[in-house]
């Protein structure tokens, strides 16, 4: 497998009081250690094969025109380019399993802060009805436009973190993964969470920051007026949890180790 070359980029919050702030760095990666990950990125509508109406949920609260050109002129051609070079895709999903969910405290914080019935809106029509819970909901349904492929890796979860009570690390092990390029939402939420226990098991992690948005903006949509937020979550996980770089240079590094 090729090298691949970043330009990545973290935040210096020292010295007290006066941070150097951002500084870009090259780094070279061997790119059979790596993986790309994709983290909720679903809603029917971003594609004509979809033959429907955007609909990103059931209760429509998550349907920002950001959201579609994130999608459509970033992450697509992001995926795109990790799949001509080879790298491992995988998918982290939202998810239903029948695990007395009423009596979740997850789910009910949720419902009390979002309005947002898990049960309805995270049932698949494609699962085993034993194991989760199955239904119509469109919510999780994936567009033509960014759909997983045979050859992609698929991962549901229930809670925020891709890795708690999934089989996500022991696939990266097997993959003999070390390195993995986050796209997804929402950057204060599910793909924060995921990051945080990358770094807590040993994985090196790279965001392509121009790939996401914050859950609290989407749901405010229009009234928010700013995007000011997902700005200070991607500072916050420049010092904390790893580097990052655009869509554009990743696009590039893989052009040019193919």
């Amino acid at each position: 497998m090729p090298h691949i070359r970043l330009n990545l980029r973290h935040y210096r919050a020292y010295p007290q009081r006066d941070f150097l702030g951002h500084v870009t760095e090259p780094a070279e990666f061997d790119s059979s250690n790596m993986a790309f990950v994709v983290v909720d990125v679903y809603g029917l509508g971003y594609s004509e094969e979809d033959d429907v109406p955007h609909e990103r949920s059931a209760s429509d609260f998550w349907t920002v025109d950001q959201e579609r050109q994130v999608n459509e002129e970033r992450i697509k051609p992001a995926l795109d380019a990790a799949r001509s070079l080879g790298l491992p895709i995988i998918y982290v999903s939202n998810s239903a399993p029948r695990i007395a969910l009423h009596n979740n405290e997850f789910i009910k914080q949720l419902k009390r802060s979002i309005d947002f019935d898990w049960e309805v809106n995270c049932a698949e029509d494609t699962v085993d009805p034993l194991e989760y819970h199955h239904g119509p909901s469109k919510f999780l349904k994936y567009s033509k436009l960014f759909e997983p492929q045979p050859s992609d890796y698929f991962i549901r979860k229930l809670y925020y973190s891709g890795f708690k009570d999934t089989r996500f690390d022991t696939l990266l092990r097997d993959l003999n993964v070390k390195t993995l390029v986050f796209v997804g939402y929402a950057a204060d939420v599910c793909l924060h969470c995921t990051m945080i226990d990358a770094l807590n098991l040993n994985y090196e992690v790279i965001l392509l920051r121009d790939c996401t948005l914050s859950g609290v903006e989407a749901l405010a949509g229009e009234k928010q007026g700013t995007y000011g937020f997902t700005e200070r979550i991607v500072i916050w996980s420049e010092i904390y949890i790893g580097r990052s770089t655009t869509a554009e240079d990743f696009i590039r590094a893989c052009a040019t180790a193919k």
